[in-house]
């Protein structure tokens, strides 16, 4: 009792922490890309003039899949795309995340709706009389009462009491009035007034705040910062960097205080419930850092002189920091202000005197938005940066302590990197240095004491989860390249098994496990039950594992699934019929139950043993996608033998020897025309000259199958192609008869039909001898074709957004022929006009040099007042008398898509970019500003600037902004990546079958037994794969089979998963025939005819009943599991098939040895109670 009260307590701790784990189901299992739909994002990566694109990239793409996914147990995905793009993907969060996420979004529109734009606000003062107090009504909703309408009120006071001053005066001047007098008073009060209104207008602009504003204040940090206090001896918390930013928007604009809380408690409730990458953000997040480490000497205090410093502060107060760093000096981000301090006071006058805090410090500092900078060297000789070339880097990085016993961080150069460091360090011998990541200084700079080569530390007061984050991502390496600070294009993916499809694969799934476990119960009676109750533990523990690990259930993880379940089912089959085999022989139920675990033990763990090692290779090897099928299979693994070795084994002690059960029968002992049917006497060995033929025709088959497809059998992920995104569209007529274009929903089968439509008639063109030039590419769409739902409506298979995926690499015949299929629902730019867009000469174009806070002062109109000193040193093009008006987002949308088409290098696309509208309204432009600034080109260095900011952007500008521009998005896929995605796979099943080759080696004393398990594998595998491309032969040439689920199935994750799948099936079945033989030879070393006959007509009922209830199961899913799983499910049913087979007809025949077949030689056989070793 006292054993079994333990193996309780154990399977109940288990049981209970993994339903804890799971519960609440929708929340805690999460669902990959290919199964609960995904965000893709594209990203430019800035190159240098040089690179090695494909080297920079895939090595970039390794260091972010290590940051990002460092278990890969995610489902995130790199891929390159062109030249100087990754496509990023990653699956969607939960309904429940989503709908809080949309919740803060919607508060966040509604704030938006509720503030003051401040070029709203610009644009209404410069109109005059009425219009311009109906412009200022407008932006308040025309509120009479409230918040708003109160910040409006002295200034609507002051126009009315100027407007009026004003014509008085002027009504004066235009009756001639002889009193001069009088008329120098009238024209001084109109210009008391006028003073008075600037003033009003000042403090109304002063206490504006946009939404964007209390975005950026919440993405700051919510950690409370503790200070120690020296006066108290107690440490003192300061309220953290958000709570300070939003309290300084609420004091600043307190007529909006109570939208911003709207938006704050909405953004509480939403990230209270997110989980790890569970928004696009998140990743968008992790991203912008991309690990690159510089070393530059800081300016101390008194190195400049006061108007040198002066004007410093000036320009990052004005321009902002990134605009202020001109002349070798650069502004830097400090990433922890509070490991500057040492007291409480410290804060207080770091807040109360920025200037004189960094003073003291030795430094020279300023305060940003509530973000503290130092400025520190940026020139050759001060610095040690990207600048100096891409062969430095750092080596590795590990957690430490500092001279102190803090916590720190070491990090270890190259050769390269330690060379150029010795040089900065001895150089700048008792300067201070500061050490950057992503260009945040990560410490207070320390003195130079001495010279530093290849070993250094970053140390300062940090938490134990940045350290990790540091030391992870400078374990990562020092990136060549860095992203874009944001994506240049996000969209969120459909499922590719589609919603529909999802749904019937889990009722599928469903139908098969009820009529398996039905199964079990009708044949095996009670010990049925016992199987059920195991199977329902095995998927618990799954579940729960899954939960625990915040793992991503993905179509190759569900291949894992279905290989447990099998696996599971197998075990408890093996164990029910050595229960038999002993009761036949008189046992009681107690000793056979004994020896049935006993005789089977070696043989479960043998099978799930070898199946780990497939588990342990891929994960090791694999891409993400198999890396899932991997973390699946492995935990199902552990989770068979504890279901099948402990929970089973508890459950027949509780029966057996506490509810005093003295019988179990099973079908068979009822029936025994049952037992002697499923115990036959046939000469296997007899059959190897069938066997012989049968396989020479698999395999043969198999192999002139994948040489006459070829290439035709891949998918895009293994062999490249093209992606072309449609955004369709429709014209509508509104009630006064007016047009407007809205997105055309339409359903995948009809986007599909139509791009088929395609094939068709080109294929009709080749057949009737006059081809047209391209139809001979545009015929392939026939056979090659895989479309996608991007951005779904409800049910999922109805969009406005497509994306049509195909191998085809010649991307223009695509795009021509699609554009003109669907020329009535691609909406494209229509040619704009506007003053200057003629110019021929960049000198006669509307192109202005920024050299002003007041953008008005750069473009000749002092009348517009919008401050645009982030972008001093930039250009500023004036798109006057727009002709069509449009809305200020349709400009932004034109001009990034024109700049992404034209830009000549990924730098281009980093630059700061903003669309100010001049005259109108957001909804109907009629005048625009675009600005556009590179921090990296100085306005001092004219011919740069001319030659890469001016001139360029002028030209893509215009030239996308009057051309008529197709919407269409043409994405390439890069045949080497898809090979180097082949390659992985298949190193990793070649490792596989060594390390089995290996293992089964040692476990069975003999090569010829390794040989027997791999040799049916390699068979198996061969045959299924050229059974899928059979399957598309077949379709092509009898249309009608596509009925019964036979179509041009492709190869991809999924059905490498499959495969997959049959090769850990198939070695099961293998080791259950090869440890009977073991055990059936005895001490003999060698497998007469006898024993390998005798094994498996031992084994044969095992082998029928597995496969019968697996197939079983992959019939339900074949029929009810739609066109999503068919590829899959087709797959395994040709694999099982196929290696039930192989392991009778191959593995067994192949340890045979021919030694005693001449006579009757006697030989030796275990006794019936010794275990199987």
């Amino acid at each position: 009792m006292h054993k079994s009260f333990k193996t309780f307590i154990l399977i109940a701790i288990v049981l209970v922490t993994c339903a804890l784990a799971i519960y609440p189901p929708k929340k805690n299992l999460r669902l990959g890309r290919d199964l609960a739909g995904g965000v893709n994002l594209v990203y430019s990566v800035n190159l240098n003039q040089g690179d090695n694109a494909d080297e920079v990239i895939g090595r970039m793409i390794e260091v972010l899949k290590e940051r990002v996914n460092p278990e890969g147990l995610y489902e995130i995905s790199f891929v390159q795309q062109g030249r100087d793009r990754i496509s990023i993907s990653m699956p969607l969060p939960t309904k429940e995340i989503q709908q809080l996420r949309d919740k803060f979004q919607n508060a966040m529109s509604d704030l938006e709706d509720y503030v003051i734009d401040r070029g709203a606000f610009e644009r209404a003062l410069r109109l005059s009389g009425p219009e311009r107090l109906a412009a200022l009504d407008e932006l308040i909703d025309n509120e009479t009462s409230g918040p708003r309408a109160d910040l409006i009120a002295p200034l609507r006071a002051a126009i009315e009491h100027a407007d009026a001053a004003r014509a008085e005066y002027d009504a004066a001047a235009a009756n001639n009035l002889t009193d001069p007098a009088e008329l120098s008073r009238l024209e001084e009060e109109a210009a008391v007034a006028q003073i008075d209104l600037d003033e009003a207008r000042q403090t109304v602009a002063d206490q504006l705040v946009s939404a964007e504003e209390v975005r950026r204040a919440l993405d700051r940090s919510a950690e409370t910062i503790t200070v120690p206090n020296k006066a108290t001896g107690q440490p003192e918390s300061i309220e953290s960097p958000r709570e300070t930013a939003l309290k300084a928007i609420k004091a600043r604009a307190d007529w909006a205080a109570a939208e911003v809380e709207k938006v704050v408690t909405e953004y509480n409730n939403y990230n209270a419930n997110r989980r790890g990458l569970d928004d696009p953000s998140d990743l968008i997040r992790i991203l912008q850092g991309a690990g690159v480490l510089a070393f530059r000497i800081a300016v101390e205090s008194g190195e400049l002189t006061p108007a040198q410093e002066e004007e410093y502060r000036k320009a990052i107060r004005e321009r902002g920091p990134r605009a202020a760093n001109l002349q070798g000096l650069v502004w830097a981000p400090i990433n922890r202000i509070e490991s500057w301090f040492n007291d409480i006071t410290d804060q207080q006058f770091l807040v109360a005197n920025p200037v004189g805090f960094f003073a003291r410090q030795g430094f020279v500092g300023e305060e940003y938005n509530g973000i503290y900078y130092i400025l520190l060297h940026d020139a050759p000789g001060l610095r040690l940066s990207a600048a100096e070339g891409d062969e430095w880097a750092v080596s590795g990085a590990s957690s430490t302590t500092d001279q102190q016993g803090f916590p720190a961080i070491a990090f270890r150069m190259n050769p390269r990197g330690a060379s150029l460091l010795g040089q900065l360090t001895s150089d700048n011998m008792g300067r201070p240095m500061a050490i950057q990541l992503d260009d945040e200084v990560y410490s207070r700079p320390p003195n130079i004491n001495g010279r530093i080569t290849s070993q250094g530390q970053i140390y300062g007061n940090f938490t134990p989860s940045e350290i990790n984050y540091v030391v992870r991502t400078l374990g990562a390496g020092s990136l060549q390249a860095k992203l874009g600070t944001q994506p240049i294009s996000v969209n969120n993916l459909a499922p590719e098994l589609g919603a529909d499809n999802l749904a019937k694969g889990l009722t599928a799934g469903i139908i098969s496990f009820i009529i398996v476990g039905a199964f079990m119960i009708v044949y095996y009676f009670m010990h049925g039950g016992v199987a059920v109750i195991a199977l329902l533990v095995n998927g618990i523990f799954i579940l729960g594992v899954m939960a625990l690990a915040r793992a991503a259930f993905t179509l190759p993880g569900i291949a894992g699934v279905v290989l447990t379940f099998g696996m599971a089912v197998d075990a408890n089959v093996l164990i029910y019929e050595r229960i038999r085999e002993e009761l036949l022989r008189g046992e009681d139920l107690r000793t056979s139950v004994r020896l049935g675990f006993q005789k089977v033990l070696s043989t479960i763990v043998d099978g799930n043993i070898t199946n780990l090692i497939v588990c342990l290779v891929l994960a090791y090897t694999g891409t993400p996608e198999i890396k899932g099928f991997a973390v699946t299979l492995g935990v199902g693994v552990v989770s068979t033998m504890f279901a099948a070795l402990v929970v089973t084994r508890f459950i027949y002690t509780i029966l057996i020897d506490h509810i005093k059960i003295k019988s179990m029968p099973q079908l068979p002992l009822v029936l025994p025309v049952i037992e002697k049917t499923l115990t036959p006497n046939i000469d296997w060995i007899k059959l190897r000259p069938l066997y012989v033929v049968v396989s020479t025709v698999l395999v043969g088959t198999g192999l002139f199958m994948i040489y006459q497809q070829r290439e035709e059998l891949l998918d895009t992920e293994f062999r490249g192609g093209t992606a072309i995104t449609l955004n369709l569209t429709e014209t509508q007529t509104r009630p006064d008869g007016s047009t407007h274009i809205v997105p055309a929903i339409l359903p995948r089968d009809q986007v599909e039909a139509r791009v088929r439509k395609i094939a068709d008639e080109a294929k009709k063109r080749i057949d009737a001898g006059n081809p047209e030039e391209n139809d001979n590419i545009l015929v392939g769409l026939v056979s090659s074709l895989d479309v996608l739902v991007v951005n779904p409506e409800e049910g999922g298979i109805n969009s406005s957004t497509f994306i049509i995926k195909t191998p085809i690499t010649d991307q223009e015949p695509l795009e021509g022929a699609i554009a003109t299929e669907f020329a009535d629902n691609i909406a494209g730019f229509q040619p704009l006009t506007f003053i200057g867009s003629d110019a021929e000469s960049v000198a006669d174009a509307p192109v202005y040099e920024i050299i002003d806070a007041s953008l008005g002062a750069s473009i000749g109109r002092p009348d517009i007042r919008n401050n645009v000193g982030e972008f001093i040193g930039g250009i500023a093009i004036v798109l006057d008398q727009l002709d069509p008006p449009l809305p200020r987002v349709e400009i932004e949308e034109r001009v990034s898509e024109a700049r992404e088409k034209g830009a000549t290098s990924s730098l281009m696309l980093d630059r700061d970019i903003r669309i100010v509208v001049l005259e109108g309204t957001d909804d109907r432009a009629t005048s625009a500003a675009v600005l556009v600034r590179d921090p990296a080109i100085s306005q001092f260095d004219q011919a740069r600037w001319r030659a890469e900011l001016r001139d360029p952007e002028w030209n893509i500008i215009r030239t996308g902004l009057t051309e008529t521009a197709s919407r269409l998005s043409i994405q390439s896929f890069s045949s080497e990546i898809a090979s180097t995605f082949r390659g992985q796979a298949i190193v990793a099943v070649i490792l596989s079958f060594l390390l089995i080759l290996i293992y089964i080696w040692a476990r069975f004393g003999s090569i010829r037994y390794s040989l027997a398990a791999i040799a049916p594998l390699v068979h198996d595998v061969i045959a299924a794969i050229g059974l899928i491309a059979m399957a598309e032969i077949l379709y092509h040439k009898f249309p009608a089979l596509g009925e019964y689920g036979i179509r041009p199935y492709k190869i991809d994750l999924g059905l490498v998963a499959a495969i997959l799948t049959i090769i850990g099936y198939s070695l099961n079945d293998t080791i259950v025939i090869l440890d009977r033989i073991r055990e059936n030879r005895g001490r003999l070393n060698y497998a007469s005819r006898r024993v390998v006959n005798e094994s498996i007509n031992q084994t044969i009922s095992r082998t029928l009943i597995t496969s019968g209830t697996t197939l079983f199961a992959l019939l339900t899913l074949f029929v009810v599991g739609g066109e999503g799983i068919a590829s899959f499910t087709y797959a395994l049913l040709c694999g099982i098939i196929v290696g039930t087979y192989s392991s009778i007809a191959i593995a067994a025949p192949f340890v045979y040895v021919k030694k005693l077949d001449a006579s009757d030689a006697p030989h030796e056989t275990p006794d019936a109670d010794s275990p199987s070793t």
